[in-house]
């Protein structure tokens, strides 16, 4: 009971984070816990405490009544032990979460509704009905060690009792520790580091190295290619929807080429001179995870040295193992067995922690001044702890080892699979960066709606596309597990 007690009402000394819990979460908690048997005990809980406002802070006189009251009641151990641990895990309820969000939230985006995680243990999260999911998203490729981290976690507590912050421009230990160690994993040349803190902002701050090397400000992005949200990285990426509305839709810097066709890219280069390329190896949110061929890439790279470009390799999604065909392909730009320029790295790097950084060659980022640019959080002890135990453990548990296995495991299931159930289309991705068409948007939401029924959360798509990031820690049982509840979902679209 005591559990249950300081789960109602939080010790500033142990848990700062919290608020009191609601009646409304005790409420759901019990129906969580007990189901229909809870109805009696919310409607005496009702009663002892004078029906109080659901959403209302408790006070502790409130909480001593409430724990008295199921010290009383008919409840097992295990009963007691999950409601404690599910009023530790969230003191507001399921609704008043949402409500909250719909009422202070800025609509950048569709807030997903139909599962709120409160916990996380490897590749699965819980949500706040106490139900378990095999996550297939990974954050966008950004928890891909782990849905919690018991060792970033200690580590960053370690970190923030000793030095909390400090700015990009004052060296710290925490960052030294990193750059003795990471060199190891970066394709060869690639060894001087700008610190971020998102994806868009260092696909920004890449641009600006790179325009100041070759000064030039004519870019060449491609079609499909999707860069991140802030100013500079929408006006990259193709989708107009996200260009227009700011007007970047006509920026006269920035031009689009076909993706995986030379021809197009070397137009370019001829019609505008410019002296930048920037392209994501394996095309994610707007084209459904679909890989450069080999070819295509060489081709680039032979181009860019015959029209003196340098190329910006976007491995913010698809780096740190997610895309690899062998051991050791840290990145997608070693499994095709090329160099860029510049490379944008993040989402995984600090293992659930926002960290990114832009890694180029001595003789570009050379071309930097004093003053070109700057950043306060960039490269801080916490983000610079988190990225050290990340790769280590990156490292440790042979990451890219596991995605090759995984992947083509998974890709000899969905080609099983494709057998039975025709409406399965083309198969596109490299390593666990993955998704297949379905010929519809509405039979991508159903097989995701089946999904999420059957213990499996995923919610990323490109139109009729279907897309997976599953964390790159994913075992062969959970695989398995996998493609057995993805059959199950795919039965309501067979015909």
């Amino acid at each position: 009971m005591e559990t249950i007690k300081q789960a109602l009402i939080y010790d500033r000394s142990v848990h700062p984070e919290r608020t009191n819990a609601t009646f409304e979460r005790v409420a759901e908690v019990l129906e969580n816990v007990i189901g229909e048997q809870s109805a009696t005990h919310i409607s005496n809980l009702l009663d002892i405490l004078g029906q109080p406002n659901p959403r209302n802070q408790l006070n502790s006189e409130q909480a001593h009544k409430i724990t008295d009251y199921l010290d009383k009641a008919v409840l097992s151990r295990p009963q007691i032990q999950d409601i404690g641990r599910q009023l530790q895990l969230s003191e507001i309820s399921t609704s008043e979460a949402i409500d909250i969000h719909k009422q202070f939230k800025i609509p950048v985006s569709h807030p997903e509704v139909d599962i709120i995680p409160v916990e996380g243990k490897g590749c699965w999260i819980r949500d706040t009905k106490g139900k378990w999911y095999l996550d297939m998203d990974s954050n966008y490729s950004a928890t891909n060690l782990g849905m919690s981290n018991p060792e970033i976690a200690l580590g960053l507590f370690n970190q923030a009792n000793t030095l909390i912050s400090m700015k990009e421009d004052r060296i710290q230990i925490a960052r030294s520790r990193f750059l003795k160690e990471i060199h190891q994993m970066m394709p060869q040349g690639l060894d001087q580091f700008y610190w971020q803190n998102s994806g868009g902002e260092a696909v920004d701050k890449a641009l600006k190295i790179a325009k100041a090397a070759t000064e030039s400000t004519q870019v060449i992005a491609f079609k499909g290619g999707f860069h991140g949200r802030t100013h500079g990285a929408v006006a990259v990426t193709w989708n107009v929807n996200y260009r227009k509305p700011f007007g970047l839709d006509e920026t006269g810097w920035v031009h689009f080429a076909e993706f995986n066709d030379l021809k197009s890219v070397e137009a370019l280069l001829k019609e505008t001179g410019a002296k930048i390329i920037l392209l994501e190896m394996v095309q994610g949110e707007e084209a459904g995870n679909r890989p450069a061929t080999a070819e295509f890439v060489n081709g680039l790279w032979a181009l860019a040295k015959q029209y003196d470009a340098v190329i910006i390799d976007d491995e913010v999604q698809a780096g740190f193992g997610r895309t690899a065909v062998k051991q050791g392909d840290w990145f997608a730009c070693m499994s095709y067995d090329v160099v860029p320029d510049l490379m944008v790295i993040g989402k995984s790097f600090g293992g659930g922690y926002p960290v990114t950084a832009v890694v180029t060659k001595k003789e570009v980022g050379s071309k930097m001044k004093y003053g070109y640019d700057g950043s306060t959080f960039g490269g801080n002890p916490m983000a610079m702890t988190a990225a050290l135990i990340a790769t280590r453990q990156m490292r440790e548990k042979d990451v890219t080892g596991n995605v090759v296995a995984r992947a083509a495991q998974i890709k000899e299931g969905i080609a099983t699979l494709k057998q039975k159930y025709p409406v399965i289309g083309a198969y596109s991705g490299r390593g666990l960066m993955f998704g297949f068409d379905l010929g519809s948007a509405d039979n991508v939401r159903k097989v995701q709606d089946g999904l999420r029924e059957n213990g499996v959360k995923v919610s990323l798509s490109s139109d009729s596309m279907i897309r997976f990031l599953p964390l790159t820690i994913i075992t062969d049982g959970e695989t398995r597990f996998f493609l057995k509840q993805l059959e199950k979902a795919l039965q309501s679209l067979k015909v």
